[in-house]
């Protein structure tokens, strides 16, 4: 019982820190700072149990064998690799943050994508998290303008209205 209890705090905290990598920050040093110190430390934790899962493991023999305590051991850990993979996988395919905006209080990311498209995401209210896109580009660099109550996106060729301050809100380019 004590295994399962071990194991499925190793998964807890390897799916804790697998969303704080998913989760789309806003750009601030500090707050990446402090994510990844938080999925190190989780990660620290991880490890902390699959050593207490291999003690408890060893302890319980009644006629020591390694060879049992070094495929377990191999196991675990090639769970925990495998996890840190994953994330790394995720982390190549995060946007990059180009330039950020502030227009009457509200605040505006340009992000290059992988494909090196640009995408125009809007911070939280409340949360020190970014929106979905709300709008995206194929073309060369984005530069935002306010003119009026309206956000505009320009750049060479491209002059679109994306969001509207006065309503909160994007506005529909089809």
């Amino acid at each position: 019982m004590i295994f399962l209890k071990n194991f499925i705090q190793i998964t807890v905290y390897l799916f804790l820190s697998l969303t704080l990598n998913i989760i789309e920050w806003i750009p601030s040093l500090l707050l990446e700072s402090i994510v990844n110190v938080s999925i190190i430390l989780f990660y620290i934790l991880s490890v902390f149990f699959v050593y207490r899962i291999i003690r408890n493991i060893y302890d319980q023999q009644i006629k020591k064998v390694l060879w049992k305590i070094v495929v377990y051991t191999a196991l675990l850990l090639s769970y925990i690799g495998s996890s840190a993979i994953i994330m790394i996988g995720i982390g190549y395919a995060k946007s990059t943050y180009v330039q950020s905006y502030k227009f009457d209080e509200k605040f505006f990311y340009v992000y290059q994508n992988v494909d090196l498209s640009y995408e125009v995401s809007v911070k939280e209210p409340n949360l020190p998290l970014r929106s979905l896109p709300i709008a995206s580009f194929t073309k060369d660099l984005i530069i935002l303008e306010k003119e009026k109550h309206y956000i505009y996106a320009t750049g060479e060729g491209l002059y679109e209205k994306i969001y509207n301050l006065k309503k909160n809100m994007k506005e529909n380019n089809d």
